[in-house]
């Protein structure tokens, strides 16, 4: 149990991180090198006489029982796979505070199953090059009004800088926004604009206002009906989360995508005509 009037050196000699993989093993180096002590456990290693590899040495992964320990636990798991943990006594009566980073399950379900702890969500990003982590943290009313936040704050932020959104849509749409998603889906974008202008013989200096119409289109109709957003967020806690809502829903997506390409056609098309009907009829483009 946390006590009130424990020392904030105290909280950092009993961490633990359930998950052994890229980001329980980043988020372990990264407080270790901070002087947090710090139990890292796995499923993979149950047996306890299996080794890992941690910041360049062999640790060994420790038993269930010394984790459940912990006053702080950072769950670099899914959140299902967290609710099915809870199905141990040592887990289910945790009474520190949990990091749920698993994006498959809202915070109300983990703080259900976990009833006797502090939930927050957090999302990490993990530079290759090591060093401070930066993170994304849910800090809702809920947590705001436990004695156990300031554990949690202290405790973060050896890890890095930690954004606290209050929240849990916000957090949502920061932690997309910040992520992967939104760089990979420019870059194809900005790949597909750059070879159409190329095949429709048309300049580079129309890059910008055919990819903002594309971008436009594509958050318009990505909003959809509010009956449609509820029922993706009441299927976000089934198993297979998001990715089952697309396959799902593949038929519809693919319409929508197929719309937005031939309206940047469409386009492309009017600006080609009157590219020619200023520049004359046998203008060639530069190349873009």
């Amino acid at each position: 149990m946390i006590k009130s009037d424990a020392s904030v050196d105290e909280y950092f000699n009993r961490v633990g991180i359930l998950g052994a993989g890229r980001l329980g093993s980043a988020l372990a180096s990264r407080l270790e090198s901070r002087g947090a002590n710090v139990a890292l456990w796995s499923r993979r290693y149950e047996s306890g006489d299996q080794l890992i590899a941690r910041g360049g040495e062999a640790s060994g992964a420790v038993d269930f029982g010394i984790i459940a320990k912990s006053y702080v636990l950072l769950s670099a798991i899914p959140n299902q796979a967290l609710l099915h943990l809870s199905s141990r006594p040592r887990l289910r009566n945790f009474d520190g505070v949990v990091c749920a980073m698993g994006i498959d399950t809202s915070v109300r379900c983990v703080r259900e199953t976990l009833p006797q702890a502090l939930v927050v969500r957090l999302s990490p990003g993990i530079p290759q090059e090591g060093g401070h982590i930066t993170s994304v943290g849910l800090l809702d009313a809920h947590a705001l009004r436990d004695s156990r936040t300031h554990v949690a704050k202290a405790v973060l932020e050896l890890l890095g800088p930690v954004v606290w959104i209050h929240e849990e849509h916000l957090y949502d749409l920061t932690t997309l926004l910040a992520g992967p998603l939104l760089t990979l889906l420019k870059s194809a974008i900005s790949r597909t604009v750059e070879a159409s202008l190329k095949a429709n013989g048309l300049p580079s200096q129309f890059k910008d206002e055919v990819e903002s119409i594309v971008f436009n289109e594509l958050a318009r109709r990505s909003l959809g009906s509010s009956e449609g957003s509820q029922q993706v967020e009441s299927d976000r806690a089934t198993p297979g989360g998001v990715t089952e809502v697309a396959l799902r829903h593949k038929e519809q997506i693919s319409g929508q995508l197929l719309g937005i390409v031939e309206l940047m056609l469409k386009r492309m098309a009017r600006l080609r005509d009157d590219w020619k009907s200023e520049n004359g009829p046998h203008t060639r483009c530069e190349p873009s």
